[in-house]
């Protein structure tokens, strides 16, 4: 009976599987063209886990198929029954799936470093599906089958070749440099416009961040990228979006051998090609060839042929078009398509038939920006018990090896959206710091909030010699974390600052504790975006510690339904009274309990003046943040959602940051405290590296956050 069983099974597997291996492969292809779009913004993990599942199965599928139809090679009458040819007629049709959709080229940054591994699977893949229809369909007597398959054939291999193209030039400096684009304003904010003019900043400056920002001191691109501080802050955030939208295109979609003459040509082409294939199978006679192939043969026809049309005419309508055509103003294309105005009549026209209108959304806010960003507070997370599910699962995903996954949930749900006022105005601070004319450029790389005293010349720290500043950058958020969340949140000063405070003043405190805590979700989830060495060793000593402080709470009732102010309170209380201990683990707690109390005891008239500082440091220190982080680490990033640091890093390269030959006049102040540029060297403090090896030594640090690659 057993035996009876798995010979059906054998049986049905060896009569079906090419037929569902091609049409998983056309689902899949379906399926990842729905789901690319998600991996421009962070959203559940599942819609990422699905695109995964998918762009694997395409892969298997497809070349499961084609591996079947080219071992089932032989020369006697079965080979060349009609069934046969018509299975065979499909290879051509795999092979489009195995190119993949427009809108994705490469799924991970690593894709675009193609291997000669990859190259050779390349063109094994390209030899099997022409093998196939050589010895099937060609040299037999195939009829009208003959040119069908041919022509798909040529158009198939093309399609597939081109995958491979976009993941060579992917990162191919010479793709990336800067063109000469015709200048251009801004003449309104309609989305449509503000993507075009997106995209002639992206010719200037986008394109050559990747791998240089530095630029020419008053060359044609840098006073070009300057143009966009002219606009106002909430224009320039959303052309910075959509040029970050575009750097995207350009790594993990076809947008680099799209948008060529090649590129264009075969989206002409193709949807030509597919009819005259399909008027060609209409002809082909089908008599004794099973229903269900038939069937097969019509889905998959039909669905290249929709695909085809929907891929020309994303072509044509992309702005990517618009940007091609006028970097060519010599070509007649430019003037019959530019000139006439007969590309936005087009594109307007393919953005009403967008299927997202149906949803009553703009076709192209898919270019912006989420405004998600994570949150993590650290004093929050040591005042909250974990749920008995959280640890559950946390023990699962330890014992199982899936560690990144669970953490990667959990990360979801920090996710927050920034409010719209807090995004204006902080977005607004980061323009006015950045204009060329009034920016001190050198503290922008090199400091990390301490010129922001500096320009506040504020008081309570005269004679202070800024000693509130890390050592490290991560230490630097570690210190100011807190230091911040005491000086808000505890006791009556917290009820001053909410009675005292007037609109913008609240605009200001939320905008504070978004960015501390966005900088603080980086150190635990985003350690790679952050630059200098990743003190991981440094925050859970701090986290620790903080627990132990809040597990010494004796009144369980009050621990209950305490949350962060209590813990904010109790650390202000015990360093006033010098008992939250001398431990090297608690030294970061009690410089920021010190900070916080410093500007807690200011005048009540320095108040609004002294949140403004605070916002100013936050400000310096996510300008840092986003400039130091590695290019890898933003171009990495963008293909899981992007980051706010990438948002900001993109603005600071309009401003020319690092400008070949550029020089300060102002000299260097000996007497300017630890973290001057005169301690600094690549952004790292020379005493930062012995006050490590001080702290290795009381256990603090362990030997791999000391690399002689950081001295």
């Amino acid at each position: 009976m057993v035996e009876t069983r798995l010979t059906r099974l054998v049986d049905f597997w060896n009569e079906w599987a090419i037929r569902i291996a091609a049409t998983v492969s056309l689902a899949a292809y379906v399926a990842v063209m729905a789901l690319a779009g998600t991996r421009r913004r962070r959203g559940f993990p599942g819609w990422k886990l699905a695109l995964w599942l998918s762009y694997q199965l395409l892969d298997k599928a497809g070349s499961y198929a084609l591996s079947s139809l080219s071992l089932d090679i032989n020369g006697d009458e079965a080979a060349a029954a009609r069934e046969q040819l018509l299975v065979a007629f499909w290879a051509p049709f795999l092979l489009l799936h195995l190119g993949g959709p427009d809108n994705i080229g490469a799924y991970s940054i690593d894709d675009d470093k193609l291997s000669w591994r990859k190259v050779l699977d390349a063109a094994a893949t390209v030899m099997g599906a022409s093998y196939v229809v050589y010895s099937k369909l060609y040299i037999v007597d195939s009829g009208l089958l003959r040119p069908a398959s041919i022509i798909m054939a040529v158009v198939g291999i093309l399609r597939f070749l081109e995958k491979a193209v976009t993941l060579r030039r992917a990162l191919s400096k010479k793709n990336w440099g800067s063109s000469n684009a015709e200048p251009m304003e801004l003449h309104c904010c309609g989305n449509i416009d503000t993507l075009v003019y997106a995209q002639h900043q992206f010719q200037n400056c986008g394109r050559r961040i990747i791998f240089d920002s530095s630029v020419e001191k008053n060359s044609h691109n840098l006073e070009a990228s300057r143009e966009i501080f002219s606009l106002g802050s909430k224009d320039i955030c959303k052309v910075v979006e959509m040029e970050a939208s575009l750097i995207y295109d350009m790594l993990y979609t076809k947008a680099a051998v799209v948008h060529t003459w090649g590129g264009y040509l075969l989206r002409l082409i193709s949807p030509l090609t597919t009819a005259t294939a399909a008027f060609l199978f209409w002809l082909y006679p089908k008599d004794c060839v099973e229903r269900v192939d038939v069937i097969i043969t019509y889905i998959l026809l039909a669905a290249a042929f929709v695909l085809d049309v929907v891929w020309l005419v994303m072509a044509l309508g992309s702005t990517w078009a618009y940007a091609f055509m006028n970097c060519r103003p010599g070509v007649w294309l430019h003037r019959q398509v530019l000139c006439s105005g007969w590309w936005h009549l087009f594109r307007s026209i393919a953005v009403s038939l967008h299927p997202c209108r149906l949803l009553g959304r703009d076709p192209s806010s898919y270019r912006l920006w989420p405004g998600t960003i994570g949150q993590f507070n650290l004093l929050q997370d040591c005042t909250r018990a974990p749920g008995s599910m959280a640890c559950l699962c946390s023990w699962l995903a330890t014992k199982v090896g899936l560690e990144e996954a669970w953490d990667e949930f959990r990360f979801w749900r920090c996710l927050s959206e920034l409010p719209e006022d807090v995004k204006e105005l902080l977005f607004e601070r980061i323009t006015q710091r950045l204009k060329h004319e009034t920016a001190d450029m050198k503290d922008i790389g090199a400091q990390w909030g301490q010129g922001a005293v500096k320009r506040r010349r504020m008081k309570i720290f005269h004679g202070q010699d800024l000693p509130f500043f890390g050592r490290e950058f991560q230490e630097d958020i570690l210190l100011w974390h807190i230091g911040t969340a005491i000086y808000l949140w505890s006791g009556c000063h917290q009820q001053q600052l909410i009675m005292g405070a007037n609109a913008e003043t609240t605009t200001l405190l939320k905008a504070i504790m978004a960015v501390s805590e966005y900088l603080m979700f980086l150190i635990v989830a985003r350690p790679h975006m952050l630059p200098d060495p990743a003190l991981r060793r440094l925050y859970n000593v701090t986290r620790q510690a903080l627990k132990e402080e809040w597990d010494q709470v004796k009144d369980t009732s009050l621990r209950g339904a305490a949350t962060k102010e209590h813990l904010a309170e109790m650390l202000r209380s015990k360093e006033k009274s010098r008992k939250l201990g001398s431990d090297v683990n608690r030294l970061l707690i009690s410089d920021a309990a010190r900070l916080a109390i410093l500007m807690q005891e200011s005048e009540p008239s320095q108040v609004k003046d002294l949140v403004e500082l605070i916002f100013d440091v936050w400000v310096d220190k996510l300008l840092y943040a986003g400039i130091r982080c590695s290019r890898e680490s933003h171009a990495r990033q963008l293909g899981q959602g992007g980051e706010l640091i990438t948002i900001v890093w993109t603005v600071a390269e309009h401003a020319g940051i690092f400008c070949i030959g550029e020089t300060y006049d102002k000299p260097i102040d000996d007497d300017e405290g630890p973290n001057s540029p005169l301690h600094v060297i690549w952004g790292l403090p020379i005493l930062g590296i012995l006050e490590k090896k001080r702290q290795q030594e009381l256990g603090v640090v362990s030997d791999e956050d000391i690399t002689p690659a950081h001295v």
